[in-house]
């Protein structure tokens, strides 16, 4: 069976949506999945896993400081290991997928671009085959004008239903081309 971690970090709830919908969607598609919000204490491993989700709301352009220091904390842990290496291999069947959610307000998914890269190149760096980048609109919370004045229009209750069933038929895609998690 595979195993599968969805690991995220959310400031308002957006983020948390979207990889709450990624895992119900794993376990319904017969995967063996982990859940974790990131917190200061958060040392996962993610060369446990076969298939990674890793997610963010975007702050000022990249992934929010919690994940960011997730991360730092790992490159240490995988420099001592000797996992980083110049031209890192790449580990077969070792695959991910970098999500953030969005607001956009100023120049709409060009804010959300660099946070989804930063995520990529650290999972690259730990030898995995980054698959995707998906960039999910959310609410802006606690701003009016933000949520309905933006570049993307009105996106007040966003992640909505429509947003997190194209979620869910991309993580089934990525299932069914990778042929994992049948169940």
């Amino acid at each position: 069976m595979t195993r599968a971690l969805v690991l995220y970090s959310s400031v308002t709830g957006n983020t948390e949506k979207v990889a709450e919908r990624i895992a119900e969607t794993l376990r319904k598609e017969g995967c063996d999945v982990s859940f974790v919000r990131v917190d200061e204490e958060t040392s996962i491993d993610l060369l446990e896993f076969d298939l990674v989700f890793l997610g963010s709301a975007v702050h000022q352009w990249l992934p929010t400081k919690t994940m960011m220091d997730y991360v730092k904390r790992m490159l240490k842990h995988y420099f001592k290991l000797g996992v980083i290496v110049p031209s890192v291999p790449i580990k077969p069947g070792k695959y991910a997928v970098c999500f953030c959610t969005f607001s956009g307000p100023h120049t709409g998914v060009s804010e959300a671009v660099p946070a989804t890269k930063w995520m990529r190149v650290f999972l690259e760096h730990v030898g995995f085959t980054v698959l995707d980048e998906w960039h999910i609109v959310g609410e802006f919370k606690n701003s009016e004008e933000n949520s309905t004045l933006g570049r993307l229009g009105n996106i007040k209750g966003r992640p909505d239903e429509r947003d997190l069933a194209e979620v869910e038929e991309r993580v089934v895609g990525i299932l069914n081309a990778l042929k994992l998690c049948y169940s």
